[in-house]
């Protein structure tokens, strides 16, 4: 089975197409984007009628079967796409496409695609008994020198000029979003502004379309990022993420940052490994290490407990603003100005 990444379908549909295509990933805009190439490219090479299934629990999987066997009667050649709504298929569903092999035929194309993560689909057997004909994109999210690299190409494809400061304020306001980036960059296209643009002519043509994980919140938080952390905190209140997540997630760090500091430095790897914080991150907890002392995190544990506390007993009339005061502990220490195990309710 050939592997393509989003950024190689293009070069691939320049040449001969495949008779299936796998395309699973959570990231929208790359998978709307790699359907859209798909479905030009099949065009262009005949494949002039285009079939679109979706399985959900109501699917009729003969339907599919069906359309795989008739003759078409407007064209020669079809695209059949097959939407595969459902996260977990039936046993019905399995065994249909595990006889997909065996249907397929010159005269179509067969575009298999869903939200599922590639990593989950590719574990399946009848994703794995398709592997000599198919061909798997797998989308991912992309990070943050991948997002800035998409930017800058996607910039430069519709003719724009970005400052380094604009792009970064372009991408400080999109991250996690590439739909409302390229609908910001679309809209700057149609601007006419002087260009290159600078953060200050961007700015005013920017709403905040950021979407953040609560991992991504405590990454920021790691590296001491105060203004970075704060607004991926407010863009997950503002996604109504719910603060127990976020307030459970912190507690969690802080207690593995004090096993790690409990460690002698010689046996760090080993405890780095028991808790499954892998080298690719491991930067990012010495660095907190650095900045952030036992007796610290014993105080922000407590800080944590009377959060905790207040919410679940319904006195914390603004957690928005009470998980505030715990990043901003976390990430570095601060002058004791206040204190949540000193009140009965934070406005």
């Amino acid at each position: 089975m050939q592997k393509l990444y989003a950024n190689q379908l293009e070069q691939h549909l320049a040449g001969q197409l495949a008779p299936c295509y796998l395309l699973f990933g959570e990231e929208p805009l790359q998978k709307l984007e790699a359907i859209d190439a798909i479905r030009a490219a099949a065009k262009q090479q005949g494949y002039l009628e285009r079939i679109s299934l979706a399985a959900d629990t109501q699917f009729d999987w003969n339907e599919l079967s069906n359309e795989l066997q008739a003759m078409s009667l407007f064209a020669e050649r079809r695209l059949i796409e097959l939407e595969l709504v459902q996260q977990k298929l039936s046993a019905v569903a399995n065994e249909q496409l595990k006889n997909l092999p065996q249907q397929l035929h010159s005269d179509i194309i067969l575009l298999i695609h869903g939200e599922r993560s590639h990593s989950d689909v590719s574990k399946l057997a009848w994703f794995k008994q398709l592997q000599t004909q198919a061909v798997q994109i797998p989308i991912y999210a992309l990070d943050e020198r991948q997002s800035q690299q998409w930017l800058n190409q996607r910039a430069r494809q519709l003719q724009l000029q970005l400052s380094s400061d604009a792009l970064a304020l372009l991408q400080q306001h999109c991250a996690g979003n590439l739909l409302a980036a390229r609908q910001e960059l679309e809209k700057l296209a149609l601007s006419n502004l002087p260009q290159p643009l600078d953060a200050n002519a961007l700015s005013s043509f920017l709403a905040d379309h950021s979407s953040f994980t609560v991992f991504q919140l405590i990454d920021a938080i790691l590296q001491g990022q105060t203004d970075e952390a704060l607004h991926r905190l407010q863009r997950l209140c503002q996604q109504d993420t719910e603060p127990v997540i976020i307030a459970w997630q912190l507690q969690k760090e802080v207690l593995q940052l004090r096993q790690l500091q409990q460690t002698p430095q010689h046996n760090l790897n080993d405890s780095f490994k028991s808790l499954a914080i892998w080298p690719k991150r491991q930067p990012l907890y010495q660095s907190a290490l650095k900045r952030l002392s036992a007796n610290w995190l014993d105080y922000l544990l407590q800080e944590l407990a009377a959060f905790d506390r207040l919410y679940k007993s319904g006195q914390l009339t603004n957690s928005d603003v009470a998980l505030a005061h715990l990043v901003t502990l976390f990430v570095k220490p601060v002058p004791k100005a206040f204190s949540l195990q000193q009140h009965a309710s934070y406005d």
